[in-house]
């Protein structure tokens, strides 16, 4: 290998490592949000998170080593066109084919390597990830079950617990039963304790109760009530999880589990529908149509990285974002209407590979003949018509302002002089100087709001394209249209600006300190007698508009966006039940006292409700009291009139008192209509407001919710968080001096990976009532305030 081609790997290498581990950062990132509340409320061990983490990266390296490639190679060539090398390489004879073998031969080892990550490890890897999920869902089912929250994942059974020890495995009080009671063999029972076990082999779950008593009862022949008690009683649960269902699910792989060969026994089987054997013949295509993305993207990018001459990394970075999204647009185009037999699929998965091709080549041979890459006449047209118009427009509007001003001193001058005019006194009173934003200010600020755009549609661009990856299957297989698909990224894409915000100001703030350090534009400020504290200003007070703007988010867009996300997203994976939060369409409720409430139907017209049992326990959360009525009507001032039924009182197995009523009986309960017609919405779905009152309400039904308070406090912090990236970033900033931007890419990596973590651990921390939900939140800002303050006061200044 000559000493060039190994100088040209080299240059390609070091961005390309760092695009691999940006783009696979932000991968895991948005892995990491949305696996979030699984980890920490099942509690899941360091060992089974980072299995997880594991088994995913398979999916997210196949497209990130494309992506990698094309933004290291533009990186790379972009540097080489802006200090000149190039120039001088081409005046030594060499052209650019010479240029591009050590490109060619870098794109074909990661062709290589991608081909056999799709052939052998990804489909090795969703299918262990797909089980790990299922011993996941299976072995921490007790974490699911929270306290003062019905839990009706168990076929036909509802489980509601009163307390969970902390750090203890039992549950103190528990009620269970039927999730649609029976009117002819309706069962509840009540016990002291509870917990669940599984067995050995991991495949039945089993509930056992201590201290059990059960109550057994017909409706319409409510005389007859049988009482049992139970030392222990043993109760298996119909999981979805079971050893038959288990196995089912570990043998029937999806079509992104299946390997080569059983996709061309797929493909081939004559009784197979012919849209699986399209789907089979498409995965089979795309197992190498995205590894030679790599041969594409390293051809694309020689050509365009020389045509940017000074735009350095950041346009390079800002092109490939470009083509990647045009590359996955149609390369997911291709593949739905291959699924629905509109176009053979050899020809869907391949044609965004020809198609860049064929204009790489082109651009190739256009940019080693020294010409422009666009075509001459349309070249001319941009240069002379379409520039040429935007300048003489520029030009106008300078002539006009120069001609106003004119007519404006030529008036004053022709104003007669009057000098029989009576003295006057003239106050001078010194003109007020705008101290902020000044002329430097403005200047940092267009350049961090371009960084932070830039940064921000990379961002939002590549978690759409891994999340559509994810869903495209369920999106072929419901048939799902165009529209449903961007509405649904349209209002996610908020959400998902909301998560990054944070790490995008932390590397807007680096990259544009890093890009003045390097043309010494702060070298020269700092000459004019201006201190970095000052300069900073700028960059601080952009994060605090980024701020404010998120603050913004989370109290009036994303409740109602986040609601509508949920929405079409059932949509795309075909769950035709509409999504409901009303307490009215709840069989089971739990009271603001000590009630259960369970009815087949409210009538929020009538304040009514149908078949109505009310279930009141004492402070040892056992029953002392139930009530029936087939129909019960709300009379005002706490009263509810019940109809037909009848009222029995307990002392453990013993019933005190039975009273049958065929008259109407007016009871009280603090419970009125209000209560069943509101919502409870899901806590990203809440404004604080709304959400601090659903707090208090649990609060004053004797519930402890710190997961809930910790969710509450973040909603102030996480926005907050964006000022303190921008913060923690300085000091780091103006310590880079002229290493270049992609030392400010790895710095920030770095940190945002530290604060995460930091952040991760105090919120779990947090959520298992370890630490006051508002210490848990703020600690991390805290501490990485403190400690870029300490740095920013050591910058030479």
């Amino acid at each position: 290998m000559r000493k060039l081609d190994r100088y040209l790997m080299t240059e390609i290498l070091g961005p390309l490592s760092l695009g691999f581990v940006v783009y696979t950062f932000i991968l895991l990132i948005r892995f990491l949000f949305q696996s979030a509340e699984m980890i920490i409320r099942r509690g899941l061990p360091a060992s089974m998170v980072g299995r997880l983490l594991l088994m995913t990266l398979p999916n997210i390296v196949v497209l990130t080593l494309p992506m990698s490639l094309l933004f290291g190679t533009l990186i790379a060539v972009g540097r080489l066109s802006s200090d000149s090398e190039l120039i001088a390489m081409r005046a030594s004879g060499l052209s650019l084919l010479a240029l591009y073998r050590p490109i060619l031969l870098l794109s074909g080892l990661l062709t290589l390597l991608n081909t056999a990550l799709m052939v052998y490890v990804l489909p090795w890897g969703n299918h262990a990830l797909q089980v790990l999920r299922l011993d996941i869902a299976t072995q921490t089912v007790a974490q699911q079950v929270e306290p003062r929250v019905f839990y009706e994942e168990w076929e036909g059974k509802v489980v509601y617990v009163f307390e969970v020890p902390e750090g203890g495995k039992r549950w103190k009080g528990v009620f269970l039963a039927e999730a649609v009671p029976s009117s002819e063999k309706n069962q509840i029972t009540t016990a002291d304790w509870g917990e669940i076990l599984v067995d050995p082999a991991g495949e039945r779950l089993v509930l056992r109760l201590y201290n059990a008593i059960q109550h057994k009862v017909d409706l319409s022949a409510p005389d007859r009530y049988e009482i049992s008690r139970h030392r222990r009683l043993d109760l298996i649960l119909d999981d979805q999880f079971t050893s038959e269902q288990k196995a089912k699910l570990s043998a029937s792989k999806g079509i992104r589990e299946l390997t080569l060969s059983e996709l061309r026994d797929l493909e081939s089987d004559p009784s197979t529908d012919s849209e699986q054997r399209n789907l089979a013949r498409v995965e089979i295509h795309k197992k190498f149509s995205i590894p030679a993305a790599c041969l594409v993207f390293g051809l694309f990018a020689l050509p365009l990285g020389i045509n940017n001459r000074r735009g350095g990394k950041a346009s390079g970075f800002a092109l490939s974002i470009g083509i990647l999204i045009v590359y996955y647009i149609l390369l997911n185009n291709g593949e739905e209407a291959a699924h629905f037999g509109r176009a053979p699929a050899w020809f869907a998965m391949w044609f965004p590979n020809l198609l860049l091709a064929g204009l790489g080549i082109f651009l190739l041979v256009r940019r080693n003949r020294d010409k422009s890459l666009l075509l001459t006449r349309l070249d001319r047209w941009i240069r002379e018509d379409v520039w040429g118009g935007i300048l003489a427009i520029r030009g106008l509007r300078r002539q006009r302002r120069r001609e106003v001003r004119a007519e404006r001193e030529r008036r004053r001058a022709e104003r007669p002089a009057r000098e029989t005019r009576r003295p006057r006194l003239v106050l001078l009173l010194p003109r007020p100087r705008i101290v902020f934003p000044n002329l430097m200010d403005r200047y940092v600020s267009r350049l961090f709001a371009w960084v932070f755009l830039l940064v921000v549609l990379s961002g939002v661009s590549l978690f759409i394209i891994f999340d559509l990856s994810e869903n495209f299957d369920d999106i072929l297989k419901h048939k799902v249209g165009s529209g449903v698909v961007l509405s649904y990224y349209k209002y996610l894409s908020l959400q998902m600006f909301y998560d990054i915000a944070p790490i995008v100001v932390l590397v807007a703030t680096l990259l544009t300190f890093s890009l003045l350090s390097r043309t010494n534009e702060i070298t020269a400020a700092k000459s004019l007698g201006m201190s970095l504290y000052r300069l900073s200003l700028s960059a601080v007070a952009a994060a605090l508009l980024v701020t404010f703007f998120c603050g913004y988010l989370e109290s009036w867009v994303l409740p109602a966006s986040n609601e509508k996300v949920a929405k079409l997203k059932d949509r795309i994976h075909g769950r035709v039940t509409a999504r409901t939060y009303r307490r009215a369409d709840r069989q089971w409720l739990f009271g603001q006292g000590r009630y259960i409430y369970n009815y087949i139907h409210y009538d929020p017209q009538q304040a009514s409700l149908q078949r109505l049992q009310v279930f009141d326990f004492d402070d040892q959360h056992r029953l002392a009291r139930r009530l029936y009525s087939e129909s019960t009507r709300y009379m005002g001032d706490d009263a509810w009139v019940f109809n037909n039924g009848w009222a029995r009182s307990f002392q453990g197995v013993d019933v005190t008192a039975y009273t049958r009523f065929q008259e109407p009986k007016i009871v009280r309960f603090p419970e009125t209509p209000a209560y069943f017609d509101s919502e409870i919405r899901p806590p990203e779905q809440m404004r604080y407001g709304e959400l601090k009152g659903y707090i208090q309400e649990l609060r004053e039904s004797g519930q402890s919710v710190p997961e809930l308070q910790v969710q509450l406090e973040e909603k102030i912090a996480l926005p907050v968080a964006s000022l303190i990236m921008a913060l923690v970033a300085l000091p780091f900033a103006f310590r880079l001096g002229r290493q270049g931007a992609l030392y400010g890419i790895g710095i920030s990596l770095v940190l945002g990976i530290a604060f995460m973590a930091v952040y991760a651990f105090f919120t779990k921390m947090g959520a298992a009532g370890a630490l006051p939900p508002s210490v848990a939140v703020w600690s991390p800002a805290a501490v990485f305030s403190l400690l870029s303050g300490y740095l920013f006061l050591g910058v030479r200044t």
